[in-house]
């Protein structure tokens, strides 16, 4: 019995005995990962699941922030990021890959500066980066000064220790970038498993990447139809716009002319019966003075009609601009009764070519219009001055030989008052033939439309800014010759 039990001893030792070396041949060929600090004692096989539930759950969530990142620079910074979060990594740097400009350039990092006051950073084509866009391939390196051949390319800023992974962003061919996963925090080279998040993380990476650029140029695209579609509706109104004027000054001129000779006898007839009529008949000469009023009226409501039909040639001289505003202000002088005129001229503006009676008519009518806006009393500025353009204009109606280039010298003339103003709504129709919202018999709605025609005669520009029950500003742009 005692040789028995003692073999059965022997036995049992022996057994454990070959447990323990077989779990010691284990955990060497299987060592667990220090980063994630699993149980002792664990199977291998058990961290494994681990370690592939959590890459699981950390891609899914890797790409739900990829769909909702729309820009470039969005997605450079969701990929960074999960790079770094998910890798005992110190640093992740992303350089994009322009193929028209063979450069790479940095878009985003993570543990690393870099002072963008200095300028874009820059990488070739003789660098790692180069090196691993020309090999589409990952690069793993655990010794970067024991490489011979790394070494001898161009060193990049961010390589600060020996061990990194490098990995190509790759769309159908197209290398788009390149992945830096730098500076292990735990001992030891890169696992195989660490390898292979970093390769997921580029291959995700690679098709959002393509999809925010497809979205940017769809989006660049789509901006550039809406300008050229808003371009072409602008040509469109104003052809529209050009036709009716036309046909408008050609009913004008065609009225005006056929109106002028019944009025010339109405004229001619008041004339004769105010002479005839004896001087003590009230009544009849009252009702020859409604009737002469009224002639007169109608007479300067065709003469009105006359010049907005009529393109007459500009007699074009140097001219100052003050001693028109003067010339144009004692005109109207009598109607200046409760008006306040204050002039700001700027001195020794330079001369404009320009029509000085064409001009004068412009600023009567300006002036008159301000006045009606003020009926009980009111402010009227005056303003002329030198001005450089920020920005390039583009003259009346989108005339291209009429634009004026950003920084040029013009003269500007503001005429302000302090009326009653101009609705939104009919501030976009002021320079209609006949629009008016003076109450009737009071004007003709054809001063504006000649005052613009009489402006693009000139190549200048005319634009008209207006608040309710705050005034409103009339602003005249002029060429300065050369």
């Amino acid at each position: 019995m005692i040789i028995v039990f003692t073999l059965i001893g022997f036995v049992f030792v022996y057994a454990i005995a070959i447990v323990y070396q077989r779990k010691k041949s284990l955990l060497k060929k299987f060592p667990r990962d220090p980063f994630h600090k699993f149980p002792p004692q664990v199977p291998s096989y058990l961290e494994d699941k681990m370690w592939y539930e959590a890459e699981l759950d950390f891609l899914f969530k890797f790409n739900e922030k990829l769909v909702s990142a729309f820009s470039l620079q969005g997605v450079a910074q969701c990929i960074t990021e999960a790079a770094n979060n998910f890798l005992p990594i110190e640093r992740t740097v992303f350089l994009a890959w322009n193929k028209s400009t063979e450069k790479f350039t940095l878009a985003c990092a993570i543990g690393w500066y870099y002072d963008r006051n200095k300028g874009p950073l820059i990488i070739g084509k003789d660098s790692i980066s180069g090196l691993v866009m020309r090999n589409r391939e990952k690069l793993v390196v655990s010794d970067l000064a024991q490489d011979y051949y790394l070494s001898k390319l161009k060193k990049e800023e961010y390589f600060l220790q020996k061990a990194f992974i490098s990995v190509p962003l790759i769309y159908k061919d197209e290398v788009l970038g390149v992945l830096h996963i730098c500076d292990k925090k735990t001992p030891g080279t890169f696992t195989q498993r660490e390898v292979s998040v970093a390769m997921n993380i580029g291959r995700m990476g690679a098709i959002a990447l393509q999809n925010a650029r497809l979205y940017e140029e769809v989006s660049k695209r789509a901006v550039e139809l809406k300008i050229a579609y808003d371009e072409l509706k602008e040509m469109q109104d104003k052809l529209i716009q050009s036709e009716k004027l036309k046909a408008i000054g050609q009913l004008a001129s065609s009225v005006a002319h056929e109106m002028r000779n019944p009025l010339g006898t109405i004229m001619q007839g008041v004339a004769y019966l105010e002479q005839i009529i004896s001087p003590e008949a009230k009544e009849p000469h009252e009702a020859l003075s409604i009737v002469k009023e009224n002639a007169q009226r109608a007479d300067k409501i065709v003469i009105s009609l006359l010049d907005f039909s009529r393109a007459t040639k500009l007699e074009l001289h140097p001219e100052y601009i003050d001693p028109i505003i003067e010339n144009s202000l004692n005109l109207i002088k009598t109607e200046l009764k409760n008006i306040k005129v204050v002039k700001e001229i700027q001195k020794d503006l330079p001369k404009v070519l320009v029509d000085k009676n064409k001009l004068t008519q412009v600023f009567i009518n300006l002036f008159m219009n301000a006045i009606h806006a003020m009926p009980e009393s009111g402010k009227l500025t005056i303003r002329s001055f030198v001005k450089q353009l920020e920005e390039t204009r583009k003259g009346i109606d989108g005339r291209p030989d009429d634009s004026f280039k950003a920084g040029e010298n013009v003269v500007v003339i503001e005429i302000e008052d302090t009326g009653m103003g101009i609705s939104e709504e009919n501030l976009k129709r002021i320079f209609d033939p006949f629009f008016t919202t003076k109450e009737p018999g009071k004007g003709t709605g054809l001063g504006l439309s000649v005052s613009r025609n009489i402006i693009i005669m000139h190549k200048g520009l005319i634009e008209v800014k207006s608040q309710v029950k705050k005034g409103t500003k009339v602003i005249i742009t002029l060429k300065i010759p050369e």
